[in-house]
């Protein structure tokens, strides 16, 4: 056989070899972290037996004695096959993106941190029923037992980016209840944009392109409008970027939901029908779970995260639910003093209230930032990637703040 022949046999053989070695690590590294369908898990922090069985459509069938045990498992299973969505959506609410992506992220920490969900949850925490504490407490065990069980083992997600996900806590699940509120506050950038077309073309030309419902309802344009700062768009731009980085695309228009009368179904029941206008994504938003216990007798769809069905069917009665696009922001012009620590407000000059805070940077410089807070919300529009990316502090922006019903304190879960 000719030498050639033999290089080229041999080369072959040595990239077969490799290519099957590699398949092999590959495949391992993506099956090993897979859920488990089947066996038996045990844990301290449950009160009796959890029964878990599937469909064959994967959905989980949740049994248990308590709804502290169904919240425990829901919260297991949740961390199985969603852990790395939860993971970044939490870290997204406290505005630590930049812990594990980098610099690229520190805009969006920034935004997050100054709007502040996780800062308002936080002095709101005692003011939550105790049985909506205790719920997501046991949630968390679940989740918490997962991370345990698995340590070391987790999705791929996690070795791409190099991290182990942290310990879940009952205030991580209320971040991404507000993270999903945030997502669909897709009205406020209206006032924004508004703002910029008043000043850029005036109030007569720009009262006709307004939207006229309901018809003839008086429009807040304030006389001097057109002196005051110019309006920029620093904080939509980031706010668009961080969407556009979640996979948050779309108008999410068309979101509906309806209801046929008994009298007029086939069946003689009334008929609910809802249809959400997500943003698609891989995963989907929504985990399908059927629960049972003494008191908690459900089935629908699941936010993972969170430890309830948000669309779904009771013994009883049906829910469903679809975005208003309500008015849920409102946004004031600011006048500072010249140190920046003064706001005038009713004839005098208060006190901001100044919060300093640290972004800490995967390979790179931890950021540390200044926040300002009257007394009605935060200071937004110093936001913007150019701040960090160019350090160009000499940018004159207007101060605006921002009020989000968001961050005004719910009980409900």
């Amino acid at each position: 056989m000719r030498k050639w022949k033999k290089i080229l046999i041999g080369l072959f053989f040595t990239f077969l070899i490799t290519f099957v070695i590699a398949g092999g690590i590959f495949y391992n590294m993506l099956s090993s972290s897979l859920p488990q369908y089947s066996g038996e898990i045990s844990s301290s922090k449950i009160n009796s037996n959890i029964e878990v069985y599937r469909d064959s459509f994967a959905v989980p069938y949740i049994i248990a004695q308590s709804d502290e045990d169904v919240a425990f498992a829901l919260g297991y299973l949740h961390a199985q096959e969603r852990l790395f969505t939860m993971d970044l959506i939490r870290r997204a609410g406290e505005g630590r993106l930049s812990e594990v992506l980098g610099e690229t992220a520190i805009p969006f920490d920034k935004m997050f941190r100054t709007v502040g969900i996780k800062r308002n949850i936080s002095k709101n925490l005692y003011r939550y029923d105790p049985i909506v504490m205790k719920i997501l407490q046991a949630y968390s065990n679940g989740i918490n037992e997962y991370l345990k069980e698995r340590k070391g083992n987790y999705a791929i997600e996690f070795d791409v980016l190099g991290y182990q996900p942290e310990q879940w806590k009952p205030i991580h699940s209320l971040i991404v209840i507000k993270m999903m509120a945030w997502e669909l506050n897709i009205s406020w950038w209206t006032d924004l944009s508004f703002a910029e077309l008043i000043q850029k073309l005036g109030n007569e030309k720009v009262l006709e392109i307004l939207p006229d419902y309901p018809q003839n309802a008086p429009t807040i344009i304030a006389d001097n409008f057109k002196y005051l700062p110019a309006i920029n768009s620093n904080f939509a731009e980031t706010d668009k970027a961080f969407r556009q980085m979640m996979g948050w695309t779309g108008t999410h228009i068309g979101s509906n939901n309806w209801v046929i009368n008994a009298n007029k179904s086939v069946s003689g029941k009334p008929i609910i029908a809802n249809d959400p206008h997500l943003a698609f994504s891989a995963p989907g938003k929504w985990y399908a779970a059927v629960i049972k216990s003494k008191d908690w007798n459900t089935a629908g769809v699941t936010l993972p995260g969170v430890p309830g069905v948000v669309i779904g069917k009771g013994e009883n009665i049906s829910w469903v639910l679809t975005n208003v696009m309500n008015d849920d922001s409102d946004f004031y012009v600011e006048k500072l003093d010249s140190s920046k620590t003064k706001y005038f407000i009713n004839g005098q000059w208060q006190n901001l209230k100044i919060i300093k805070d640290t972004i800490k940077v995967k390979d790179g410089i931890d950021q540390i930032i200044t926040i300002k807070e009257t007394h009605r919300c935060p200071i937004i529009s110093d936001i913007h990637p150019y701040r960090f990316i160019y350090n160009k502090e000499d940018l004159e922006i207007p101060p605006i703040s921002m009020h989000w019903s968001g961050n005004e304190f719910s009980d409900e879960m």
